[in-house]
Parts: C-alpha cells; sequence; structure tokens
C-alpha cells in the first residue's frame, strides 16, 4: 500500500479532516498528504521541528504552542509520542510512530475524540509493522 493510500483511506475516509500529513520523523519530508482548498500545507521545516521537539522536548509545545501549515495550534496534552492541539474549533492530532509523523487538523466542530482514534490506531498498526 502506498502512503497515501494510508492517508486517503486510513485518515480521509474515516474523519473530514482540513490537513492529514505523513512525514519522516527524522527529515520532516512528506511522504502523503492532503489538504482541502484553502488550507496551507505543513512544510518539512514546519514537520522536522515538531518531530525533534517531540523528541528532545515535548513540554516545549505547552508553552509556546505548534507550528503547522503556518498556523499556530494551542497545546492541550502531551503523551508519550501524542500530542492533542487545538485551534479555534478544529483540532489537531499529531503522532510519531517509529520512523513517521502523523499530524491531521480536523474541520471545524468535527469530534476531536473520532479524531484521536482514526490517528492514533493507523500509527499503532504502523508501529506494529516497524514504522
Amino acid at each position: 500500500m502506498s502512503w497515501q493510500t494510508y492517508v486517503d483511506q486510513q485518515i480521509r475516509d474515516k474523519i473530514d479532516c482540513k490537513l492529514a500529513v505523513m512525514a519522516g520523523l527524522a527529515d520532516g519530508q512528506v511522504w502523503a498528504s492532503h489538504a482541502t482548498d484553502g488550507t496551507t500545507m505543513a512544510t518539512p521545516a514546519e514537520l522536522k521541528a515538531i518531530a525533534d521537539s517531540l523528541k528532545s522536548h515535548p513540554g516545549t509545545f505547552l508553552e509556546r504552542g505548534i507550528r503547522l501549515g503556518g498556523e499556530k495550534y494551542m497545546c492541550l496534552n502531551i503523551e508519550d509520542n501524542l500530542i492533542r492541539a487545538r485551534l479555534n474549533n478544529c483540532p489537531l492530532t499529531i503522532v510519531a510512530t517509529n520512523m513517521c509523523l502523523i499530524c491531521v487538523v480536523g474541520v471545524a466542530d468535527s469530534p476531536p475524540g473520532k479524531l484521536n482514534t482514526v490517528v492514533e490506531t493507523l500509527a499503532d498498526y504502523l508501529k506494529t509493522m516497524r514504522y
């Protein structure tokens, strides 16, 4: 299965999102993505900064927020390799697996619990496959 298929079938088919990105954990290079019209795509620099901070200083997200697609999200919760955040009424879930970073922004007023479940389930699967 291609990385784009994961974004399309394991994320977009299960939840409405305005941004979904799978990227390399080491370099932030985008493997697959989706952005609705008017949504700015996340840059490799933003993704690498998230991945690096998640590994070394995750507490900085609580202090400074999270930059993704040119927007600044307020960090709500950080757990091992997992970030939950929000910008206005759009939830954001970020999960780091062994080799990739998955970032998904739900559409306005989408249920954050469902977003979390979709993203975390995909991440758990990829971890079992050693990605």
